[in-house]
């Protein structure tokens, strides 16, 4: 990845002698999303073991390592969304909105636009992948949290003197209900 200053910004504009070098950051960036991607599937696996086994360590631990790859991604997606928009400019300078990928791809020779179509759609792939995995994953870990939640309160409602429950259905935890009664009335 070149450094942040070789990166354009929305206020430079290229040059059209300039566009084979934004293709090819363009393409190192489509790359090192996929690559990112697919960490974050790998987290997202280690998640899912981590919450088979209840191990909420591994699940905090997973989730702080897999928001640092989550700001990096952002950053490649701010990135690419800028070298789009300075490339419809060259392309299509009259444009409403950027021009997609696969509009950018059509405009370029062979090989450059096979390889461009391709880590496009492998990017895209990968973004579903990711997408269900993580509901997968938010749905196990929903059900995590009502299991451990109703242990909590079949632990509570064992301890208490009292088994009061709430506005909400439940047994309040800590709640302990003490009254007298006068028998000599």
């Amino acid at each position: 990845m070149p450094p942040r200053s070789a990166l354009p910004t929305p206020k430079q504009a290229i040059a059209a002698t300039d566009v084979p070098v934004h293709l090819d950051l363009l393409e190192k960036i489509l790359r090192a999303q996929i690559e990112i991607h697919h960490r974050l599937l790998e987290f997202i696996q280690g998640k899912k073991e981590a919450i088979r086994t209840a191990d909420l360590a591994k699940i905090e631990s997973l989730c702080q390592q897999e928001n640092v790859v989550a700001q990096k991604l952002a950053a490649l997606e701010k990135h690419r969304l800028d070298l789009v928009g300075q490339l419809t400019m060259v392309f299509q300078p009259k444009a409403e909105r950027p021009l997609t990928m696969t509009d950018i791809a059509t405009r370029l020779p062979e090989p450059q636009q096979g390889r461009l179509t391709a880590l496009a759609a492998q990017l895209r792939d990968d973004l579903a992948a990711v997408k269900q995995q993580s509901s997968i994953v938010r749905a196990a870990a929903e059900t995590l949290a009502r299991h451990m939640s109703g242990i909590m309160q079949t632990v509570n409602s064992a301890l208490s003197k009292a088994r009061v429950y709430g506005q909400r259905g439940r047994l309040v935890v800590g709640a302990q209900v003490q009254s007298i009664v006068d028998f000599k009335s």
